[in-house]
């Protein structure tokens, strides 16, 4: 294994989450770290954790903005070794129940910001090669309600990062990690709006340390082969959701329950947002 000393890291949604443990993670083992978030409060206060990082407020949803950060990035730091594409949200909705712009905000977020973010990284990597690491999720193996929409965008960036393997240069690669359930505010964000840096700390979703995810990152950053990782592990079994006798028996068990499912997940955010 490889050292991360020295790598020049671009982590998107860096902020909070997932993403501002990675980068902290990556700070603290001698990475130049870059992040990028759309909160400036909360950019701020993530960087005073990560000593020698740096951020700038993004919307990665903007075309304009992914250039500048990019431009940005290899300004202050001459150069662009990783792209950790973590940014993302949730919907908890049956797809029917969503109006169509938030149709369009989640699959700008969640799939188009990640494959511009990547193909505006890749010819800068040279030579020397490069990793990108995509953040799926288990839910691209097996979707289910009220994730419907959320998954379909995972399981999109999932394929995304499949295919660029087989056809980026010799020494780049490719990583996808899918996480379960992980211990964060995705589900009171897009529930109860978005928490600020206090009370975000008080509607955190059930599920494993995000410590985890930012340790899978590690590993990638350090391979030297593309790799296809659940978080934690044993989340691999979810892989056999893809395949067909066991797709049938979720439909057939999942369908009924479906909106059951959607109650339960509502009632469970709107817990998480009364908290204090």
């Amino acid at each position: 294994m490889r050292s991360v000393a020295g790598t020049v890291v671009l982590v998107t949604g860096g902020s909070a989450g997932i993403g501002r443990v990675t980068a902290r993670r990556l700070a603290r083992l001698g990475a130049q770290v870059a992040i990028c978030g759309r909160d400036q409060h909360r950019l701020d206060a993530a960087l005073r954790e990560m000593p020698g990082a740096w951020g700038m407020s993004c919307d990665v949803t903007d075309p304009a903005g992914r250039e500048l950060l990019v431009r940005a990035v290899v300004e202050r730091f001459g150069r662009i070794d990783a792209l950790v594409n973590n940014a993302g949200q949730g919907r908890v909705a049956k797809l029917a129940d969503l109006g169509g712009e938030q149709v369009e905000s989640l699959v700008a977020v969640n799939f188009t910001a990640v494959a511009e973010l990547t193909r505006l990284v890749l010819p800068l990597f040279g030579a020397r090669g490069g990793h990108v690491v995509m953040l799926s999720s288990i839910g691209a193996w097996v979707p289910v309600p009220p994730l419907s929409l959320y998954s379909a965008t995972k399981a999109g960036v999932l394929g995304l990062a499949l295919g660029l393997r087989r056809e980026v240069p010799r020494g780049v690669r490719v990583h996808a990690i899918c996480p379960g359930p992980i211990r964060t505010e995705w589900l009171t964000r897009d529930l109860n709006g978005t928490p600020d840096e206090h009370s975000a700390r008080t509607r955190l979703s059930a599920g494993s340390d995000p410590e985890l995810v930012a340790r899978a990152v590690e590993k990638c950053l350090t391979a030297r082969a593309s790799r296809t990782v659940a978080v934690p592990r044993w989340w691999e079994i979810a892989r056999l959701g893809s395949f067909a006798p066991v797709s049938r028996v979720l439909d057939v068990v999942v369908a009924p329950a479906s909106s059951a499912i959607v109650r339960m997940a509502r009632r469970y955010g709107k817990r998480l947002g009364s908290s204090t």
